[in-house]
């Protein structure tokens, strides 16, 4: 009884643990987008919509290839997925306003930070 209610418990921590993580990443992508800012991935520009779409495909392709649905979090997601190349292994940059090349990491980083879980209704 006590290591099915154990089981239970931790089956459970895992599921909100990993919806936390989703909502995580879904911020991050929301943020890349809403940024309006340039993106440069293998030294072309892209829009932050199109960076949006790009990082959405490889984070959707990476959960059923690279991880599983539960063991990808917003570390993995930004470490592994956002922030470089998995072709050509260059770096993404993010270009401000003002022109300054920022590595996605970097950014990204900041953005998680700054999340806060959605409240309850």
């Amino acid at each position: 009884m006590i290591k099915t209610l154990a089981l239970l418990i931790t089956f459970l921590f895992s599921f909100a643990n990993a919806e936390l993580e989703e909502q995580k990443i879904n911020y991050l992508l929301d943020e890349v987008e809403k940024s309006g800012l340039t993106f440069s991935r293998n030294n072309e520009t892209h829009s932050a919509k199109e960076a949006r779409a790009h990082l959405k495909f490889k984070y959707h392709s990476a959960k059923g290839f690279f991880f599983s649905s539960s063991s990808i979090t917003a570390r993995n997601f930004i470490d592994k997925i956002a922030s470089s190349s998995s072709t050509t292994g260059e770096l993404y940059y993010i270009i401000s306003k003002d022109g300054k090349k920022i590595p996605t990491k970097e950014w990204l980083d900041e953005k998680l930070k700054k999340f806060a879980p959605p409240k309850k209704k």
